[in-house]
């Protein structure tokens, strides 16, 4: 494992994870026991002041899909009231991008560019993509199906072969915006944001009262969407990631981060004390 570890440390990817399941099976269970001890919510908010509003997601995990929405659907109204809208992505890992998208139409002013992806077509990737397609289609009809195949068909005529995502290699997406939205936004990020929650960064920056404090991000996004691959090692599990940006070579942004607009060093302590000065100011 070892051995292996610094083999795949060398490409200082994120997204390249090999796990030891034994270890996971025989490692001692967490005690829930003690009352005292609550686990941290993913997805909180509140009402600093009648001005500010204040939301923390720290997992773009496909559990929070709903979630999400539903807490912005409850809170609506105050966040079109809000002069300032704070929005804390510290510590989250990432997920799918299906999460934050309730929230683009309070934050972004204008279209935003979006880079497409290109994948590399392999049968583990077809047979993944075509079983999410069919788990989630809303009727098993013959139809559904076929559809599903057919979209399918260019991976499976080019197995060993990158393949553009779309036909465009940059999507203007004009979302739909808000009619009453918080004058200014800001976002806490750190160095522990990573993949799709930058993600959520590189849309969130192209608008105009957007400002986002921190650190720089983790640098996890140029390479994405893992499925794990069989390798003959049942003990073992291979993730690896089956899609490049057409960002690249450019504009890479693995191992360097996503730049904060303001950055805030050792000496400030409270980072949401911070947003909320900066938005008075």
């Amino acid at each position: 494992m070892q051995l292996l570890q610094e083999y795949l440390d060398f490409f200082h990817d994120e997204h390249i994870v090999l796990d030891d399941l034994s270890k996971k099976k025989n490692a001692p269970q967490t005690s829930t026991e003690n009352p005292k001890v609550e686990p941290e919510e993913e997805i909180s908010s509140k009402s600093i002041s009648p001005d500010i509003f204040y939301i923390k997601i720290s997992s773009f995990g496909y559990e929070n899909i709903a979630p999400f929405k539903e807490l912005i659907e409850k809170n609506k109204e105050k966040i079109e009231s809000s002069k300032g809208l704070i929005i804390d992505v510290r510590n989250n890992g990432g997920g799918t991008d299906d999460v934050y998208q309730p929230l683009l139409p309070y934050i972004l002013t204008n279209p935003i560019r979006i880079m497409s992806v290109e994948f590399f077509a392999t049968q583990t990737l077809v047979n993944g993509l075509r079983d999410y397609a069919i788990k989630n289609i809303k009727q098993d009809s013959l139809n559904e199906v076929k559809r599903i195949d057919e979209d399918l068909r260019e991976y499976r005529e080019n197995i060993g072969k990158f393949v553009l995502y779309g036909d465009k290699k940059v999507i203007i997406d004009t979302i739909v915006l808000n009619k009453k939205s918080p004058q200014q936004v800001i976002i806490l990020a750190n160095r522990n944001v990573a993949s799709s929650a930058e993600n959520f960064l590189f849309s969130s920056r192209q608008s105009k009262k957007v400002k986002i404090m921190g650190t720089p991000s983790m640098g996890a996004l140029d390479y994405g969407s893992i499925r794990e691959f069989k390798f003959g090692c049942d003990n073992y599990q291979l993730l690896l990631p089956t899609y490049r940006s057409t960002r690249l070579p450019q504009y890479p942004i693995d191992n360097i981060g996503i730049q904060p607009d303001i950055y805030l060093d050792e000496s400030i302590s409270d980072w949401i004390d911070f947003a909320v000065r900066y938005i008075n100011e």
